[in-house]
C-alpha cells in the first residue's frame, strides 16, 4: 500500500494545468496587493490602524521598506505571470503574500490563506518550463527544452487542498443550526434591503429573496452544492458537472457578498482537475472548408491545457475527435466536444454534452500519416 502511494505521488505527469494556473494567479496577486498598495501610497499602513501581529515574535519592517516589498511582491506578481525567472518570481510572491498577511489578526481571512496555499504549489512544482519567457529564451538560444512532466505530488497535493475549502464550508454549514436553517442568508439579505431595492433587480425577486421560507430551502441548496463539488470532482463521470456548478456558484459568492479574490481564485485553480496529459487526443480537420479552419484556428489559440493535436484529415471528410481509447466524435458532437474541453468555451459548451453524441471506433490510429497530415 505504502508503495502504491509514493508511486502514485511519484507519477510523471504533465504540468501544463499548473503553468496555466501560474499564468492566472499572477493578476490575483496584483488584485489581492492592490487595495495595501493604494493605502500605502497615500501614506497609510496597518499599523495606522488597529491591528494585532498573529505572533509577538513576528518582524515587522519600518514602513519604507515594508511598502518596498509590497512593490516588490507586485513586480514579481508579473514576473511570475510572463514566466520571466519563473521559479524565482513566484517564490517571491509567496513569501511576500505570506509575510503581509501575518503581520496582523485582522489581515488572515480564509480566501486570503486559499491563495497562500495556491502560491505555496506553484512555488515548489516546475511551472514555470511552458507558457513562459523561460521556456521562449531556452528556445532561442537553441536549448533542449526542459521535461514538461514532473512527480506529480504538487498537483495532487492542491487538488486535496482545493476540495477541503468546499468541503469544510460545506460541513462546517451542515452542523451550523443557523446556516443549515437559513438564518444567515436571510440575515444578509435584511441587512442588505436597501440596495437591493435600488438596482436593477424586479420586485418579484427581491420579495422572493427577502421572504423567510425561501432561505429554508436556499440554504440547503447551498450546503449540497459545496458538498457536491468537493466530492464530485474526484471523479471523471461527475468532474465537468462539478466544475460547470463550481463556476455558478462562484459567481452567485461574487454577485451577493464580499470575498475579495477568492472567486476569481478559485474558478481560475478548476484547471488542475483536467486529466494532466498533453495533445492525447486527435482533432481532423479538413482546411479546405473554412469553418474548419476557424476551428482549428480557435483551438489552436484557446487550447491553453495542450488538449489537442490538430491533424489535416482528407477532403470531404467531417471534423472529428479522436479519443484516447480510438474511439471518434464527427460533425456537431466533435465541435461540442472540443469547446468542452478549452477553458474560454467550457461553461457554455458542457452543457451540450448532454444532447446525443454517438461514437464510433476510428478508421485509422491517432496520428496516422497515411491519410491525415499533422499540421499542429
Amino acid at each position: 500500500m505504502i508503495a502504491a502511494f509514493d508511486e502514485v505521488l511519484g507519477r510523471q505527469v504533465s504540468m501544463r494545468a499548473m503553468a496555466l494556473l501560474r499564468v492566472l494567479a499572477g493578476p490575483i496577486v496584483l488584485l489581492h496587493l492592490r487595495p495595501f498598495l493604494l493605502d500605502a501610497l497615500n501614506g497609510k499602513t496597518y499599523r495606522d490602524t488597529f491591528y494585532e501581529p498573529y505572533a509577538s515574535w513576528y518582524p515587522e519592517l519600518p514602513t519604507p521598506l515594508y511598502i518596498a516589498v509590497l512593490c516588490v511582491g507586485a513586480l514579481a506578481a508579473v514576473a511570475m505571470t510572463v514566466g520571466w525567472h519563473t521559479r524565482a518570481a513566484t517564490t517571491t510572491v509567496f513569501a511576500v503574500v505570506t509575510y503581509n498577511l501575518f503581520l496582523s489578526t485582522t489581515h488572515v481571512h480564509n480566501n486570503r490563506v486559499y491563495l497562500i496555499v495556491v502560491l505555496a504549489a506553484l512555488a515548489v512544482a516546475p511551472s514555470g518550463r511552458e507558457l513562459s519567457l523561460d521556456a521562449w529564451r531556452r528556445a532561442r538560444a537553441g536549448l533542449p527544452p526542459l521535461p514538461t512532466t514532473a512527480p506529480a505530488w504538487p498537483l495532487w497535493l492542491l487538488r486535496f487542498e482545493a476540495s477541503v475549502v468546499y468541503g469544510a464550508s460545506g460541513l462546517s454549514k451542515l452542523l451550523d443550526s443557523d446556516w443549515f436553517g437559513g438564518t444567515v442568508t436571510w440575515h444578509r439579505v435584511v441587512r442588505t434591503r436597501e440596495q437591493l431595492e435600488a438596482s436593477v433587480l424586479p420586485d418579484w425577486v427581491i420579495t422572493v429573496l427577502a421572504d423567510r421560507s425561501f432561505h429554508t430551502l436556499a440554504a440547503k441548496v447551498i450546503i449540497a452544492t459545496e458538498l457536491f463539488i468537493a466530492l464530485g470532482l474526484w471523479w471523471r463521470r461527475s468532474r465537468y458537472a462539478a466544475v460547470w456548478i463550481a463556476v455558478c456558484f462562484h459567481v452567485a459568492i461574487e454577485v451577493s457578498a464580499r470575498v475579495e479574490v477568492f472567486s476569481y481564485l478559485a474558478v481560475a485553480a478548476l484547471v488542475i482537475w483536467a486529466v494532466p496529459s498533453t495533445r492525447d487526443r486527435v482533432l481532423v480537420i479538413d482546411y479546405s472548408v473554412s469553418r474548419h479552419r476557424t476551428l482549428a484556428t480557435a483551438t489552436r489559440w484557446l487550447d491553453w491545457l495542450a488538449r489537442f493535436r490538430i491533424v489535416a484529415g482528407p477532403p470531404g471528410s467531417p471534423i472529428q475527435v479522436v479519443h484516447r481509447d480510438g474511439s471518434v466524435n464527427d460533425g456537431p458532437a466533435a465541435v461540442r466536444f472540443v469547446l468542452s474541453r478549452l477553458p474560454l468555451t467550457a461553461w457554455f459548451a458542457l452543457p451540450t454534452l448532454l444532447l446525443p453524441a454517438p461514437k464510433h471506433a476510428a478508421v485509422e490510429p491517432p496520428g496516422s500519416t497515411s491519410r491525415m497530415t499533422r499540421v499542429g
